[in-house]
């Protein structure tokens, strides 16, 4: 059934005739590929935007998109975009400023075998929650219980780039050792050039932020 430009079918005449033929429809096609197979443009009057807002009542449950044939598909709604009185909303996470605590314990749960207070490619356990566009994790509690050494990290386990960090020790004070090979390439300390390693004392704290560019974690700021 081909209809041409210009030519004026109305939906009931479409659906008897659906109904009479029991095939599929096209409109300026003679194969159609769906029960309502358009080669052109689809208008639909009720839904056009007026000043105050749309003519079409009722709640939305889904959207609609378009596959690459054409074909109108529903699309469901993920969990971090919501729909307010029938409008799209991205729905942002709680902010949750309690301090962070390393995974698996203190700092002395992480040395390097057989090296006290040496720690290399450091797990800072860093969930990044969908919306957070900052890309800024918690404060971290570097706890070391009750040993006062002076803790040496080689590197940090590789994050998003701009992934930012705020380390705390709480029991003695840590140094970041620049660019050390005891760490894999990507988890390492960008080197600055001077040879001093990057102290924090205890109940200090200082921001790292990873450069993905460089793959290495920079010192963003020391408070």
């Amino acid at each position: 059934m081909i209809m041409r430009k210009n030519f004026t079918l109305t939906l009931a005449g479409i659906i008897f005739t659906g109904i009479i033929s029991n095939a599929q429809i096209g409109v300026n096609t003679n194969k159609p590929t769906a029960n309502l197979d358009i080669n052109g443009t689809l208008r639909v009057r009720s839904l056009e935007k007026k000043t105050d807002g749309f003519q079409a009542t009722g709640q939305v449950l889904y959207i609609m998109g378009v596959d690459a044939e054409g074909n109108v598909i529903p699309i469901e709604i993920g969990d971090n975009i919501i729909l307010q009185n029938n409008k799209l909303v991205a729905q942002l996470p709680e902010e949750d400023s309690t301090p962070a605590e390393l995974p698996g314990g203190s700092l002395e749960d992480n040395y390097a075998p057989g090296d006290d207070a040496l720690i290399n490619d450091l797990d800072l356990g860093i969930v990044l929650l969908p919306g957070n566009r900052r890309r800024v994790g918690s404060v971290i509690r570097m706890d070391n219980g009750t040993n006062t050494d002076d803790v040496q990290i080689t590197g940090f386990k590789a994050a998003p780039d701009g992934t930012m960090a705020f380390l705390y020790p709480t029991s003695g004070d840590l140094s970041l050792v620049k660019d050390s090979n005891a760490s894999e390439e990507e988890n390492r300390i960008f080197d600055d050039g001077s040879n001093n390693d990057i102290k924090i004392k205890k109940d200090e704290m200082m921001l790292i932020m990873y450069d993905g560019v460089k793959k290495r974690w920079m010192v963003a700021s020391k408070h």
